[in-house]
C-alpha cells in the first residue's frame, strides 16, 4: 500500500512581495479497472513572469488527475497512456486557459510546468514539461534513485518550456515503462539544484534515501505528518538561504 505526502510552499521572494505560491501539487491513489492500485502524483510550477501562474498550475494538476482517472474508468489500459493521451490533454488545457484569458495572446498569463507520475503494480507512465524533475527507485534497485526526466532548458538561458507554449506537444516528455516502481519523488525547480548533481546528471541518492526511510515507517495512505514536516523543511533557513523560489516536494513509497 502506498504511503505519501506532499507540500508546496511560497519562496521568500514571493513572501516579501506578498504574492501567492505559484506551485501546486497533489497525490491520489485509486483502483484501476482490474482492481489494480494506481498512484497518481502531480506537481506544477506557475511561471514567475505569469500573472496567473498559480491558477495555471492548479488547473494543470486538477485536470490531469481528472483525465487520468477518466481514462482508467473507461477501461482503457496503460498502452493508451502515451502521446495520444497527453497531446489531447494539452489541447484541452490550452483550450480552457484560452477561455479564461479571453484572447489567445494572454494564455501565457497562465504559463506553468508539469510533472506527473502514474504508477501501477508493474507499469508506470511519466509526463514532464519544463523544469523540475522526477526521481524513482525500482523494486530491485533498493536505495538507488534514478532521474526519470531531467529539467528542460528553454530556447534561451535561464528559461524553460511551459504547457501554454504553442509547441508544447512537441516538447513534453512522455515515458511508459513496464517495471515495478516502489518509490517516486517529484519536485519543482525551487529545490532541483539542491537534490540533483548537475555535473553527473544524477540524483543525490543520499537525500532521497533519508526522506524515504522516514516515510516507510508511516501508516498507509496520505501522511499529514510527512506533509507538515515537508512544509517546515521547505520553509527552513537551511533551504531558504539557498533558494528564494517557490518549492514543491512530493514523496510516495510502497516499501
Amino acid at each position: 500500500m502506498w504511503k505519501y505526502g506532499f507540500a508546496s510552499v511560497a519562496g521568500t521572494s514571493h513572501v516579501k512581495a506578498s504574492l501567492a505560491c505559484q506551485d501546486s501539487s497533489h497525490v491520489e491513489v485509486f483502483a484501476g479497472p482490474q482492481g489494480e492500485e494506481i498512484l497518481l502524483a502531480v506537481a506544477s510550477d506557475g511561471a514567475g513572469s505569469a500573472v496567473h501562474g498559480h491558477l495555471g498550475s492548479q488547473l494543470a494538476c486538477d485536470l490531469l488527475i481528472d483525465e487520468v482517472k477518466t481514462h482508467f474508468a473507461g477501461r482503457k489500459g496503460w498502452a493508451q497512456l502515451e502521446e495520444e493521451f497527453i497531446h489531447g490533454w494539452i489541447g484541452k488545457f490550452q483550450h480552457l486557459v484560452a477561455g479564461w484569458s479571453g484572447e489567445l495572446p494572454k494564455t501565457q498569463d497562465f504559463a506553468c510546468t508539469l510533472l506527473a507520475a502514474v504508477i501501477g503494480q508493474e507499469n508506470a507512465a511519466y509526463f514532464h514539461i519544463g523544469d523540475g524533475a522526477i526521481v524513482a527507485s525500482l523494486r530491485e534497485d533498493g536505495e538507488n534513485y534514478q532521474c526519470v526526466c531531467w529539467p528542460q532548458q528553454g530556447e534561451y538561458a535561464n528559461t524553460t518550456n511551459f504547457l501554454t507554449d504553442v509547441d508544447a506537444v512537441e516538447k513534453i516528455f512522455c515515458g511508459l515503462k513496464s517495471n515495478a516502481v516502489d518509490e517516486v519523488a517529484l519536485f519543482t525547480d525551487g529545490i532541483q539544484s539542491l537534490v540533483l548533481d548537475y555535473r553527473k546528471r544524477t540524483a543525490h541518492s543520499s537525500f532521497f534515501a533519508a526522506m524515504f526511510s522516514w516515510l516507510r515507517l508511516r501508516s498507509e495512505g496520505y501522511s499529514r505528518e510527512l506533509s507538515d514536516s515537508l512544509v517546515t523543511y521547505l520553509n527552513s533557513e537551511k533551504i531558504n538561504t539557498r533558494t528564494d523560489d517557490d518549492k514543491t516536494l512530493v514523496l510516495a513509497t510502497r516499501r
